[in-house]
């Protein structure tokens, strides 16, 4: 009887502490209501307002505030999750938040997914959201940790980005992690801070790869983010990143003129490790073969991408070099790491007058998670990072130098002499007599210089002979 007395006392304390230490907050089921095929749910006041301790005075407007806070989470019974957040320029600016980074589980298992948000409902500063494409679990504990909340780019009050990049949504640090559960049959919530870490800046771009020759130019694009962190990280282990891929074409024609087309964008995640490595060769004639880290530090980043490949065939030599352009090296030098997160395919195309290009775009890159060692310990947090997006121009440039070598030298000369002789072919007796008065001239001119001095000697020889007879005879 004592035990089960104590155990019943234990219970009631824990339960008595549990409910003064959280957040507690419940919300009635949304009333949904079908006109004309819409769905009408509570408004954002009447379920703060559920709250007792829920104050409105203590959320002033701003006009130049154009934060986004979160207030608080609710879960309804058809599994939905909204997100009430607190927008000082609300009367002002009317900003809508656009998506949250979210994970349902916790500590050393924590992983983000980027979730948009649906917008249903506000009243001055106050707004309410629903968590698309999250489904409420049936676990007993549920979690909810937040890293970031965001909202689109505004060009009238954000600073854009450098380096041909663009931001693309603006993020607010949230850093909070919820747990929604029971305690004797009643439902709470538990507020507390979570550990993150923010990118301080970024710069997003790809590098082309050729992928050698062959009927249409091929390459590979690898696309990276390089970026700087407000804590320091002695070793980068793991990395999660989110970025949307949306497929491009443009053509030109004569007469047409240019055409572009745009495909849907698709959300990608990547997943990397310090340990993964990655190697692409192309399928044409010279391919080189390259190599990368999916982690990397920027300057091994910039050693790797000074690249320079030599291919010796039958009769050339191909030399292909590619070099970071001074634009993207102006922006990585101040960098810290570069994460190699996703490959794609680029190809240009021409005939009858046209030509055009297919390729895809990477954009909204945004860093969800880092794994990192420091001074010896090992920490798993979320990221605070804005979406951005990288220049649809190539960060290096490639060079390709075609050279004869020895053989093919040869052969070049062979050939030219062949063609002399054809073309020479209706003219070539005549060129051969006069090769050959040429070379004989030098022996006619030695023959007539022998006859002439032995016809000088016999006359030399008959005026002496005559001349002894003559003398002779006289005496």
């Amino acid at each position: 009887m004592t035990k089960k007395m104590r155990t019943r006392g234990i219970a009631f304390l824990l339960a008595f502490i549990m409910v003064f230490c959280t957040v507690y907050f419940t919300v009635q089921t949304p009333v949904i209501a079908y006109a004309q095929e819409s769905e009408t749910y509570s408004g954002v006041l009447d379920d703060l307002k559920k709250d007792k301790s829920f104050d409105a005075g203590h959320y002033p407007a701003s006009a130049t505030d154009y934060s986004l806070k979160i207030i608080q989470l609710a879960e309804s019974v058809d599994k939905e999750l909204f997100v009430y957040v607190y927008q000082p320029s609300g009367k002002d600016k009317n900003l809508r938040a656009s998506s949250i980074n979210i994970s349902t589980t916790i500590n050393d298992s924590i992983s983000f997914t980027n979730y948009k948000l649906e917008y249903l409902n506000s009243d001055g500063v106050f707004y309410k959201y629903k968590v698309k494409d999250l489904a409420v679990k049936s676990d007993a504990v549920r979690h909810y940790a937040i890293s970031s909340i965001y909202r689109p780019f505004d060009e009238s009050i954000d600073e854009q980005a450098t380096g041909g990049n663009t931001i693309t949504e603006v993020n607010y640090d949230t850093s909070k992690q919820y747990t929604f559960g029971e305690i004797n049959g009643k439902p709470y919530v538990n507020c507390v801070d979570i550990e993150t870490i923010v990118v301080t800046d970024k710069f997003v771009g790809f590098v082309r790869y050729p992928d050698g020759f062959q009927l249409y130019v091929g390459a590979c694009d690898s696309h990276f983010v390089a970026f700087n962190t407000n804590k320091p990280m002695d070793k980068l282990l793991e990395a999660d990143v989110y970025y949307t891929t949306q497929e491009y074409s443009s053509s030109w024609a004569a007469f047409v003129g240019e055409n572009e087309t745009f495909g849907e964008k698709a959300d990608k995640y990547a997943y990397l490790k310090y340990t993964d490595k990655v190697e692409h060769t192309g399928s044409g004639w010279f391919a080189g073969t390259y190599k990368w880290d999916r982690i990397q530090t920027v300057d091994d980043f910039i050693k790797s991408e000074d690249r320079e490949q030599i291919f010796s065939g039958a009769i050339i030599d191909v030399k292909i070099s590619s070099k970071l352009t001074d634009s993207a090296l102006a922006e990585l030098q101040s960098k810290k790491w570069v994460l190699r997160f996703a490959e794609t395919d680029y190809s240009l195309w021409s005939g009858q007058g046209s030509y055009g290009t297919f390729s895809t775009i990477v954009g909204d890159v945004t860093i969800l998670r880092l794994k990192f060692e420091t001074d010896g310990i090992t920490y798993n947090l979320g990221v605070i990072d804005n979406k951005q997006s990288g220049s649809k121009d190539p960060s290096n440039e490639t060079d390709i130098d075609i050279s004869l070598n020895k053989r093919g030298k040869m052969i070049l000369y062979l050939l030219m002499l062949i063609l002399l002789i054809i073309l020479l072919a209706p003219i070539l007796p005549y060129v051969l007599q006069a090769i050959v008065w040429i070379i004989s001239l030098p022996f006619k001119g030695i023959s007539a210089a022998v006859k002439s001095t032995k016809r000088r000697r016999a006359e030399k020889r008959v005026r002496k002979e005559f001349a002894d007879r003559w003398n002779t005879s006289g005496k």
